[in-house]
């Protein structure tokens, strides 16, 4: 009879403790059933999103165009987790990696616009030189990287043009010695000032060569105290024209003993 009882009470507090555990879920969701609501609305409209068809990808567009655009659209087009796939699905950074293997392109930015567009957003190297190798002729910008081959049907006259006797195959995106190319630049820009005109540069074994109007080969080496090399280079025009020389050959590495060859 105890037993029983016991039983029952047992029951009863069981029971209880289930009402409260009810009354104190709903007074839970009385102060917060509006943001529960939200949050299952979010959830299904997000589902919705996901799967529906009018968020698939169907169109590609550049924002600014470049030379580069149609390989990109090419490239994006041909990738398979792009057109067709969700938008919001869309991995845009990996995208903008696969986009910036591009030789020509410098950077690059894909964002999605709803409802199915995707914008790729272009920056392109700029050529400041071509680079003339026994593998071909490449257009190459400041940072030295080989952007796309060089036309002879349309050659750039006010471009500077270095030609590279080393030996070394080049091919598109590959580096060159991105000092020797400034260093050419800035030699074309400072040599009218030293009362000589550059008729063509080279890359060699030997370092930078830079042939003048009158036919001198004048070997700067390295690209480094370009200022100094200048300065004796300078003193060594002036030489000529006071003795009438006609010089074939400058050699301008040694630092404190420059030196130069009389050439009939």
């Amino acid at each position: 009879m105890i037993r029983r009882r016991r039983s029952v009470r047992s029951s009863r507090i069981q029971q209880a403790l289930r009402r409260s555990r009810w009354r104190q879920l709903l007074h839970w969701l009385a102060g917060r059933w509006l943001s529960v609501a939200n949050s299952v609305a979010l959830f299904f409209l997000a589902l919705a999103m996901l799967t529906t068809s009018r968020c698939r990808v169907e169109e590609i567009a550049v924002r600014r165009y470049s030379a580069s655009s149609a390989e990109a659209v090419t490239r994006v087009t041909q990738l398979s987790q792009v057109v067709g796939h969700n938008i919001f699905l869309l991995n845009t950074e990996r995208l903008a990696r696969d986009l910036a293997t591009i030789p020509s392109v410098l950077s690059v930015r894909v964002v999605p616009r709803l409802p199915h567009t995707v914008e790729i957003d272009i920056v392109e190297r700029v050529p400041i030189a071509t680079w003339r190798a026994a593998s071909g002729a490449f257009l190459v910008d400041d940072q030295g990287f080989a952007l796309a081959e060089a036309s002879d049907d349309r050659p750039e006259t006010n471009r500077l043009t270095i030609w590279d006797s080393t030996g070394r195959a080049v091919r598109l995106g590959d580096r060159i010695d991105q000092r020797a190319l400034l260093a050419a630049r800035e030699l074309t820009k400072a040599f009218p000032l030293s009362g000589a005109q550059v008729q063509a540069v080279e890359y060699s074994p030997q370092g930078l060569v830079v042939v003048t109007e009158r036919g001198w080969r004048v070997l700067f080496g390295e690209a480094e105290a370009l200022n100094d090399k200048l300065a004796s280079f300078v003193a060594i025009v002036e030489l000529a024209r006071q003795q009438d020389l006609r010089i074939r050959f400058v050699d301008l590495r040694p630092k404190d003993r420059p030196f130069y060859q009389a050439g009939g």
